[in-house]
């Protein structure tokens, strides 16, 4: 890893500071020159893919008078017009009023040709067979592979999306056997990147390995690693000078010009 190359990925575009998976947070994270955003998405009533990260709405959308939800509602309970009355913003802040739920075809052509990559989190692989073939074919149907990843946690997935899409990068944060290292690193080599969490609060819920300076050699040996989720400059000094990271996922409470600071 180099300093020239490490990149700053950006969850659900600047999460921290603006509504999460729109629009709005992609342009803020462009902006600030982050180099990747991830993108997460769900299906409506109509199967129209959207940018969503919840199972549901009730978090982060309000009725057009600022009321929120009363009762649990699923993603694919509400057609893609009901979900574009929505206001996906003023949970973030009354200056935010107005914004709304992009669909994935939008979120693409807004970010089409922008010097970023975009990264689709790996909860497609819990969509429907119908419904991920849809996924797939609008990211075809934007013609910008070479500006696209994908993030998967099990190797049918991987296999599948590094054949379909060769051009893409692809990411995998599933479980680093041998075997996963193996294949991973067989099918995607060059465009490969490792995922794992940094030893913080924010991923103490996750039950596996985290990163240590000897395991990233270990990976380092069959890709990139990236570290998430990192939010202070000093993980940012360990993860880049001790685990030799190439890539770091932050909410967008560290910005790309902390890196002068290590």
């Amino acid at each position: 890893m180099s300093k020239e190359t490490f990149r700053f990925q950006a969850h659900r575009g600047d999460s921290a500071f603006f509504p999460e998976n729109t629009l709005v947070s992609y342009k803020a994270a462009l902006d600030q020159g982050y180099d990747v955003i991830e993108i997460d998405t769900k299906f409506t009533a109509d199967n129209i893919c959207i940018c969503l990260h919840d199972g549901t709405y009730n978090r982060t959308c309000r009725f057009e008078d600022g009321s929120s939800f009363t009762e649990k509602t699923p993603a694919d309970t509400l057609t893609l017009a009901e979900v574009k009355a929505l206001d996906a913003g003023m949970f973030k802040g009354e200056e935010f009023r107005g914004t709304r739920i992009p669909t994935l075809a939008e979120a693409l052509a807004f970010l089409k040709g922008k010097n970023v990559k975009l990264k689709m989190d790996n909860v497609f692989q819990g969509f429907t067979e119908e419904r991920f073939e849809i996924f797939c074919s609008t990211i075809a149907e934007a013609d910008m592979e070479d500006q696209m990843g994908f993030t998967c946690k099990t190797l049918p997935y991987f296999t599948y999306l590094a054949k379909r899409f060769p051009k893409a990068e692809m990411h995998y944060d599933g479980s680093l056997t041998p075997d996963a290292l193996r294949v991973t690193s067989e099918l995607a080599r060059d465009r490969l990147t490792l995922w794992i969490p940094y030893e913080n609060q924010s991923t103490a819920w996750f039950k596996g390995r985290k990163a240590d300076a000897g395991f990233c050699r270990e990976l380092h040996e069959f890709g990139k690693v990236g570290i998430w989720l990192i939010s202070e400059v000093e993980e940012l000094r360990t993860a880049v000078n001790d685990f030799g990271a190439d890539i770091i996922e932050t909410n967008g409470t560290l910005k790309p010009d902390a890196l002068k600071l290590i």
